[in-house]
C-alpha cells in the first residue's frame, strides 16, 4: 500500500496534464503498479525531448 501512496505523489508530480494524471490512475487500477511506472516513464521522456 506505501508504494501506492509513493506512486499517487509521483503522477502529482510527473504529470503536467489533468488528462495525463487520469491516464496514470487508469493505468494503475487496470495494469496495476508496473504497467504505471512505465507510463510515467514515457511521461518523463516525452517531457525531456520536449524541453
Amino acid at each position: 500500500m506505501r508504494s501506492q501512496q509513493n506512486l499517487i505523489s509521483a503522477i502529482a508530480e510527473i504529470c503536467i496534464s489533468p488528462m495525463q494524471e487520469v491516464q496514470a490512475l487508469r493505468i494503475l487500477i487496470y495494469r496495476g503498479e508496473a504497467g504505471c511506472r512505465q507510463y510515467l516513464r514515457s511521461v518523463l521522456v516525452k517531457q525531456r525531448k520536449n524541453s
